[in-house]
């Protein structure tokens, strides 16, 4: 399952082209134009790009199937939480670290989530973090 999970992510990110669906005028309640879009995010695990693209639903699936939740991407060494915390996502934060995020982990560079944050002037996932 797991596998199925990371094979899905891959192929999600690097889908060429957008694709439509609708799930037809009988089924009230439901989204009738749904979208996958291309991305270009390269060497981050389905987990990171759930929460770059911030897609809170889809973070809390790859959660629930097991992603790795301390995976750190291939160019930087970043993990889920070093992402959320960089882009001021302090929901995805709270997550991440309720499913065990490690706070402490550090990047290629040295560098852990609270600093990401600081250097990105995210504010509120500066003042989350010290608050741990």
């Amino acid at each position: 399952m797991k596998k199925s999970i990371i094979a899905f992510g891959i192929v999600f990110s690097l889908l060429a082209t957008s694709v439509s669906a609708s799930t037809g005028p009988d089924k009230p309640g439901l989204k009738k134009d749904l979208k996958i879009e291309k991305t270009t995010i390269k060497n981050l695990s389905p987990l990171s790009i759930a929460v770059v693209k911030g897609n809170f639903d889809m973070t809390q699936k790859f959660l629930e199937f097991g992603s790795d939740i301390n995976q750190k991407s291939g160019t930087m060494g970043m993990t889920p939480l070093m992402y959320a915390a960089r882009y001021n996502k302090v929901e995805f934060m709270k997550l991440l670290i309720a499913n065990g995020a490690d706070v402490k982990a550090k990047s290629k560079i040295g560098a852990t989530a609270l600093k990401y944050a600081k250097i990105a002037n995210a504010h509120a996932a500066v003042k989350y973090i010290k608050s741990l």
